[in-house]
């Protein structure tokens, strides 16, 4: 895939820019560990109106157990009784860059 890098005067476009466009012009908000794309958020993608995608049944469990573990992840960073233990174990790793994949993949490994 080509790399986009955006320059001023415009900062941010999000969205299509026009009914008939296919192209989309995003910004990604999510928390990443890849250093390129918290450089240059910014990205397009190609939408086919003609194109529908439809999903096997693994990647619909998938995408159900990913819901899962991102809500069990919020729940477990506010919760008081597992903040500590999970801070002093994420300080002694260096694996993960972030708290939140720290976490995320201690939930996903644990089921």
């Amino acid at each position: 895939m080509a790399k986009v890098i955006y320059i001023d005067p415009i900062k941010s476009v999000s969205g299509k820019l026009a009914k008939k466009h296919c192209v989309v012009y995003n910004v990604r908000q999510a928390v990443t560990n890849n250093e390129d794309m918290i450089r240059n958020p910014n990205y397009t993608s190609y939408r086919d109106p003609n194109k529908k995608i439809k999903l096997t049944a693994n990647q619909r469990q998938w995408n159900q157990r990913f819901g899962e573990i991102c809500s069990a992840t919020r729940i477990r960073l506010m919760s008081p009784e597992y903040i500590n233990t999970d801070r002093a174990e994420f300080a002694k790793q260096t694996k993960y860059k972030t708290l939140w994949a720290f976490v995320f993949n201690k939930i996903k490994n644990e089921e």
